[in-house]
């Protein structure tokens, strides 16, 4: 049964071949083993592109992210129109971030809030000129700098607490409470992976370096 179909398989591929070749010189054994091979070749390709491609799922989830950011960012500036300084979501992350802490090294700030040392420098360098954060040599290593809020940073802070957990409470009202606990789940599970990545990523932007470090984990 088994050599019927194979067989029936290489008469496909003769047929195939003839189709292809017109010239009767090119019509040798050589040639056909050689366009066999260029045909398993081929579909070995495409069965590797399909298992990296992005699934409807995959590519769903992430343009959903990416406008429940817009939406959020959005309520966040408004919610920063009560703030005479605090402009973007970045500059009050960073400056949460030192409230929390008693002080933190510039990378180690840049890293909590996930942006890269360029941009991160831009946000500490505004925070400095409103005078809501303050720079010190970092006790530990003297060729580092520390960051740390000072009380007008504390001060800014209250002022918009109240009208970004009403931004926060908008986010998430149309979830019911176990909605929320699950979403809350998964949002964790991924940044937390994310930061990971960022952190041994680099200045590197291979994609699919990132995804088979990311697959090779699982």
């Amino acid at each position: 049964m088994r050599s019927k179909q194979l067989m029936i398989e290489l008469l496909e591929y003769i047929d195939l071949f003839e189709q292809t070749v017109e010239a009767s010189d090119e019509m040798g054994m050589e040639a056909f083993l050689a366009f066999v091979n260029s045909l398993h070749l081929d579909r070995a390709s495409q069965r590797r592109h399909t298992e990296r491609s992005p699934s409807m799922a995959e590519v769903e989830i992430a343009r959903h992210l990416s406008l429940l950011h817009r939406y959020s960012r959005s309520y966040i500036k408004a919610a920063l129109s009560a703030s005479e300084h605090l402009q973007t979501e970045e500059e009050y992350t960073y400056l949460v971030s030192l409230m929390a802490h008693e002080s933190l090294t510039k990378t180690e700030l840049h890293q909590l809030n996930g942006l890269e040392k360029t941009s991160g420098a831009e946000v500490i360098r505004r925070l400095k000129r409103y005078g809501l954060i303050e720079e010190h040599p970092d006790p530990r290593d003297g060729r580092s700098v520390c960051v740390s809020i000072r009380p007008e940073g504390r001060a800014e802070l209250m002022k918009v607490f109240p009208r970004l957990r009403l931004a926060a409470a908008i986010l998430s009202a149309p979830l019911q409470k176990d909605q929320q606990n699950s979403l809350l789940f998964l949002l964790k599970h991924l940044c937390s992976r994310h930061s990971s990545l960022v952190r041994q990523r680099g200045n590197g932007n291979d994609l699919e370096e990132l995804l088979e470090s990311i697959n090779s984990t699982e």
